[in-house]
């Protein structure tokens, strides 16, 4: 299971050194990290998750996924850490010949095609073909990392939990009727969240 915030912090933030509520830490931190899954999975198409542990969407990790070509410059795909290959129409393409973007950031959101898909530069478009499901993006999918926002929100949203546990309230269900916790989730948008849905 997602654990996005560590025991060790979640005893620190709400002052509890004592090992005899750690189950019930661990579980909220379970339920929080799932919280965190669930909400970006809906404010951002390609989400994919985060660390190994996470399976929300698909597997995390490296493999292959299979997209439409575009007939442009510009391929969306899912939220990956890297990109390592290529296959168009089942030829690969050298990585000198797309660029994953965001550049200086992860997750890359995109790849732009920079090279003509023929050796006689200027002659053809720099494009990728377009077709149905022919192209395959072999890299790693999701963050192999927690995120410094990501493990804030959790960290968050697992002492809120902890805080209606102990007050012997129901325990925060994700949904636009938890104003508190969609407070603390709303945290997530700046750099997560995508209105429109871009690509294959």
């Amino acid at each position: 299971m997602s654990q996005y915030v560590s025991l060790a912090a979640l005893k620190l933030a709400i002052g509890d050194p004592d090992t005899v509520d750690d189950v019930v830490l661990s579980s909220a931190i379970i339920r929080a990290s799932a919280m965190v899954d669930s909400y970006l999975s809906a404010v951002r198409p390609g989400y994919v998750g985060i660390a190994a542990g996470s399976n929300f969407v698909s597997a995390v990790g490296s493999n292959s996924r299979t997209y439409h070509g575009t007939g442009s410059d510009t391929l969306f795909i899912d939220d990956a850490m890297s990109v390592s290959s290529i296959v168009i129409d089942g030829t690969a393409i050298t990585s000198t010949a797309y660029v994953a973007e965001p550049l200086n950031s992860v997750p890359k959101r995109f790849l732009t095609y920079i090279s003509p898909s023929t050796p006689f530069h200027g002659l053809g478009p720099s494009i990728w073909t377009r077709g149905t499901a022919n192209v395959v993006v072999t890299g790693y999918w999701g963050l192999n990392f927690v995120p410094d926002n990501v493990e804030q929100v959790a960290l968050g949203l697992a002492v809120l939990i902890w805080g209606r546990y102990q007050q012997g309230k129901p325990v925060a269900f994700w949904g636009p009727t938890d104003p508190e916790a969609m407070a603390i989730l709303a945290n997530l948008d700046y750099g997560w969240r995508i209105e429109t849905v871009r690509g294959g």
